[in-house]
């Protein structure tokens, strides 16, 4: 099995007191050196002790338990013990910091952050604290974390905010008023009572404003926070083996917050967890806790007086009292509340995603609350802001699984009994490693500078040179909802749409004919941000100093280092209809940013490769002998792709760790007997064997799943391929197949499928071309020997050109290997269920042809549609049946203008548009849907 053609070379050890790990793996016999006082892993030596010694104890039941011993473990200590503490997931690459995809964001990266010494530093477990060394008195060993946490600082003057000065800020005033005036004209009082009827309204939601400001805001306590972080270090020595962060990335969260700018953290959410990870590690660094986005469903008794005392503030899951109408005033304060937190000196942090991921990949990014941030920068209030994206990752999730929500059931509400049960369960449980990675920070500033002139760049000269806008008022220009387009910083004309870089390429019906213009005044000038935690304003009297407009710079904004993209403070510009499209299209950018910089620095953990390796390689077994090898050489492949893991040393024990914390419902360890052929002797081994019943496979899938956006790019080319050849390439292994494969057309093709595929993976930032990314997916076929040059063909000839076009076309012919197939293999098993599920969400089309059905009730038809081929045997992946990908092809069909929707009496109904509301006019996006599905099999 070959995932890659390069090897890694091991970093070079540094002079420490270490000592050796034995093991084995296929990769020969090795061990691994490890630093005693910090846990972390130097270099691989060489080892005479594993080798050839096998697992000489075994039940003689079938499925074997993991409590097996081994010649090589310590003497009454089990197999799983000795693997958990031979394994602190320790790196084996440097640490991750930002991938730059594209010249455009190179920049706004503050590599002043990093230096050679923080590349250096290794990976640290942080329950291993300098009290517990053997050097210290026997009482600081023995309670050592209470100690450790007397020793650090945690007592920050924390601003206070005052609801009054909130309340006092023109936005809620201008919110305030639009309220009371739709509710006048919606009772239709007449004029004469119109001053006592307004007087009551204002004294009525700004007793309202009050109390939901009461309920939202923060309460930060530095003794709470001492408190919690030694009970949090008790608690997860109870729960976790190890819980690891990189030192290199802790010295540069160190320096960033050093700095005059606030800190935006911004996690992926995986677990209920992350709301404390964050806050414990910023707490071992002596760093001031942020203010935490956290949804209401959290504020019950107790755990929510605890959140909010670590900073956490409540945001409500739905922000609007009734769908028909926004809240106009929940929003403001909101907006307001977050702007005032980050003037006045606080950090923060937020779950881009809106909520968990229920699938194991990250979710598409919500700009809710980022887009506070980039308006507290347009409008003045914050000179910059550093943004930190942050990957957490378990071996196994804490929060348990989300198998009944996945199967179509409802949430079940959080609540106080409820918390209490899930906490008596989890103390109960071990999770294996936990790890932490803070992707490399960068400047806010910067990176709306740089859009801005990656834009303008991609202008004709005879744009740049010419200016008609008015100044003091640029135009913004509109982008068409189906077009993601960097942000232009002045108005121009419909005809520069053409110069932009397309993800996609465009039809004629999705051109754009003219340019919508919306005038903002631009706030230009110098802005004011208070940053001190250490001193705050005199009587937690916060001022918030705004700038006005200078209309005299408003042709800075073009080519002006220090430029802002603004637009007119406005109550509504948190999620409002105000808001421009390049303000709005500048966030998403961000957004996606963001969400792909911190799933690129996400280890992998060993459930995560062994998951993959079993839900779409070897879906019906496999040997423990063959899956040590998998893993080596995927582990090969992660390397090679500059991607980090959350193990370290021999695969044989990382496998056994892995298959030991899925446990016997996932995953069943099986004894297996073979013969040598020549000897009577037999060799014991395990057969490992994945459930891949429903909804076992579901769990299994979820964590699979932190691997499907590493490979989706080469899954989609792969997928296109196989679907688009006459040949079964498995009939001709490791010979060649009479068949050609043209290069620009099966670029064309991924880019479609990867259209269909938009709500499912993030494939390059907003900076990227992905037409560059497909191309280096089919440059790497080429380096693996799948395709091989046949030449150039004129496109002349083809039967799709046209006769006077003269160009000229790369062809491929095809060289399957053994060891070729696997891998692609492995690619476009990872698609099936997708494409399994969005194939017959497309036919379940047709039951609203002439009629409309709430959106739950259509998905629900999916899932029980896709229910009975499963039980038919129709389809191979139980994982089709869940309703995230359903959901997201709903999605699919709302942005292709298939389907619409609409609001009524709290239900969300959905419909065909006129252009597709008959069977027949659904065939062709069936069909080509299927088109992709020919090589499933």
């Amino acid at each position: 099995m070959s995932w890659t053609q390069r090897e890694y070379t091991p970093p070079k050890s540094c002079n420490s007191n270490t000592m050796t790990v034995p093991g084995g793996s296929s990769r020969g016999d090795e061990g691994v050196v490890v630093d005693t006082p910090t846990n972390t892993f130097k270099e691989y030596l060489p080892s005479k002790t594993y080798g050839n010694t096998p697992i000489t104890t075994v039940p003689t039941t079938t499925s074997v338990p993991f409590n097996t011993s081994s010649q090589w473990a310590p003497e009454g200590k089990s197999l799983a013990a000795h693997i958990a503490s031979a394994m602190p997931t320790p790196p084996e690459s440097p640490p991750p910091t930002h991938l730059a995809t594209s010249t455009i964001c190179d920049s706004h990266h503050h590599e002043a952050l990093v230096d050679k010494t923080t590349r250096q530093l290794g990976l640290h477990n942080l329950l291993r604290v300098s009290t517990s060394n053997a050097d210290r008195y026997w009482l600081t060993r023995r309670c050592c974390y209470v100690f450790h946490c007397l020793a650090l600082r945690t007592k920050f003057n924390y601003a206070n905010i005052p609801n009054k000065m909130i309340l006092r800020d023109d936005r809620i005033v201008r919110a305030m008023e639009q309220v009371v005036a739709e509710e006048l004209e919606e009772a239709g009082v007449e004029e004469q009572d119109d001053c006592r009827a307004r007087m009551s309204l204002l004294a009525k939601h700004t007793a309202r404003a009050n109390k939901l400001l009461t309920d939202m805001k923060a309460a930060i306590s530095s003794t709470l926070i001492r408190i919690t972080g030694y009970v949090l270090f008790k608690v997860f020595s109870n729960l976790l083996m190890s819980v690891t962060v990189h030192g290199g990335q802790q010295e540069v969260i160190d320096r960033a917050a050093q700095r005059d700018t606030p800190v935006i953290f911004v996690p992926l959410h995986r677990s209920h967890v992350d709301y404390l990870f964050v806050t414990w590690v910023l707490f071992n660094r002596q760093i001031p806790a942020p203010i935490v986005a956290a949804g209401d469903n959290l504020r019950i008794p107790v755990f929510g007086w605890l959140l909010r005392g670590l900073g956490g503030f409540f945001i409500k899951r739905r922000l609007d009292n009734c769908k028909s109408r926004k809240d106009i005033l929940y929003r403001s304060l909101l907006q307001t509340y977050v702007t005032h937190a980050l003037q006045a000196g606080y950090n923060l942090e937020f779950f881009i995603e809106g909520g968990r991921t229920r699938t194991g990949k990250p979710c598409m990014p919500k700009g809710g609350l980022l887009s506070v941030i980039v308006d507290a920068y347009s409008n003045g209030t914050l000179d910059d802001a550093l943004i930190v994206p942050i990957a957490i990752n378990y071996d196994k999730i804490l929060d348990g699984n989300f198998i009944r929500e996945q199967m179509g059931q409802s949430k079940i509400p959080e609540s106080f009994w409820g918390a209490v049960r899930a906490i008596m369960k989890v103390l109960s449980t071990n999770y294996g490693h936990a790890r932490i990675d803070f992707g490399q920070p960068f400047s806010l500033r910067e990176f709306v500078h740089n859009q801005k002139r990656a834009s303008f760049s991609q202008l004709p000269l005879s744009s740049q040179s010419h200016n008609d806008v008015l100044p003091g008022c640029t135009p913004p220009l509109s982008p068409s909802p189906m077009i993601e387009m960097p942000v232009l910083s002045n108005g121009r004309n419909s005809e520069q749409l053409q110069s932009l870089p397309q993800p996609f390429p465009l039809s004629e019906q999705q051109k754009p004919e003219t340019a919508l213009f919306s005038p903002s005044p631009l706030v230009m000038g110098k802005s004011y941000h208070q940053r001190s935690l250490s001193t705050p304003a005199a009587n937690g009297n916060l001022r918030l100093r705004r700038t006005t407009s200078n209309p005299s710079n408003a042709l800075n904004t073009v080519t002006g280092t220090n430029s802002r993209l603004t637009g007119a403070p406005s109550s509504s510009s948190l999620f409002g209809t105000e808001v421009t499209d390049e303000y709005r299209s500048l966030v998403k950018s961000l957004a996606v940013h963001i969400v792909y910089d911190a799933e690129r620095c996400q280890a992998v953990m060993a459930t995560n490769a062994v998951a993959w390796l079993l839900s779409y390689v070897y879906r019906e077994g496999v040997k423990l002998s063959t899956l040590v090898e998998a893993v080596d050489a995927l582990r090969d492949s992660l390397k090679t792709r500059k991607r980090d893991t959350g193990f370290s040393g021999h695969s044989r024990d990382a496998v056994l760790h892995a298959v030991h914390m899925l446990g016997a419902g996932l995953v069943r360890l099986e004894q297996s007997t073979t013969q040598t052929s020549t000897t009577n002797d037999t060799e014991q081994d395990f057969f490992i064997r994945p459930v891949t019943l429903l909804p076992n496979i579901i769990e299994l899938n979820y964590y699979a799943s932190a691997l499907a956006p590493l490979f989706a790019a080469d899954a989609i080319i792969v997928t296109c391929l196989l679907s688009s050849i006459d040949c079964d390439l498995w009939s001709y292994k490791d010979c060649l197949p009479d068949c050609l494969v043209d290069r620009e057309k099966l670029i064309q093709r991924g880019l479609r499928l990867a259209q269909l595929l938009q709500h499912e993976f993030l494939l390059v930032p907003a900076c990227a071309s992905l037409l560059t990314k497909l191309g280096q997916v089919v440059d790497n076929l080429i380096d693996m020997g799948l395709l091989q040059d046949a030449g150039k063909v004129d496109s002349r000839w083809s039967e799709d050109s046209d006769e006077d076009d003269i160009s000229f076309s790369q062809q491929y012919k095809l060289a399957p290997t053994s060891s070729t197939l696997e891998v692609i293999g492995a690619w476009r098993n990872m698609l099936a269920p997708m494409l399994d599920t969005y194939y017959h969400a497309a036919c379940c089309l047709t039951s609203l042809v002439g009629k409309q059905l709430p959106d739950k009730e259509y998905i629900q038809s999916i899932q029980t549609h896709v229910s009975s081929l499963l039980e038919k045997g129709t389809l191979r992946y139980g994982e089709s049946i869940c309703v995230d990908p359903i959901r997201n092809a709903v999605k699919l069909f709302e942005s292709e203008s298939i389907m619409e929707c609409y609001n009524h009496n709290s239900i969300r109904l959905v419909y065909l548009t006129r252009e597709y509301d008959a069977e027949d006019r659904l065939s062709p996006l069936i069909s080509e849907i299927d088109s992709y599905r020919s090589c499933i099999s």
